[in-house]
């Protein structure tokens, strides 16, 4: 569980409830430049894969929504493949792309452009 004081003023059914909101900037060559948002780091991790690692554990991730914004229009589907919120405390998006065959393979964006996500989590077992 994490040990911080969080501010509770969003009305829920669930005990413990968190939000954890940021965005990489990623350059031209694909790597993180920046980030803003508390809670977290970030790096690239392999081609087209991005991981978040969260600064605290947590009981169980309830929801992640991730979306690429970028100033010229990009092929580009992020996608959560993996998290462990509980002791590795990371969450993999991949950035994907499909062919004309349709065949889907992980791709570094050519062009500057942030990830942007939006996290829930429970600190809290009951």
């Amino acid at each position: 569980m994490a040990s911080r004081m969080f501010e509770e003023k969003v009305g829920n059914l669930e005990k413990g409830l968190v939000a954890l909101m940021g965005n990489l900037q990623i350059n031209s060559s694909a790597a993180v430049t920046g980030t803003d948002g508390k809670g977290y780091t970030a790096a690239k991790t392999a081609t087209g894969a991005y991981t978040i690692t969260l600064s605290d554990a947590y009981v169980s991730l309830l929801s992640v929504n991730v979306t690429l914004m970028a100033a010229t229009a990009v092929d580009l589907q992020p996608q959560v493949v993996s998290y462990d919120v509980v002791s590795a405390k990371t969450i993999v998006v991949k950035l994907l792309a499909y062919d004309a065959e349709g065949v889907v393979s992980a791709t570094d964006p050519a062009a500057a452009c942030e990830l942007h996500f939006c996290v829930w989590l429970k600190n809290s077992s009951v």
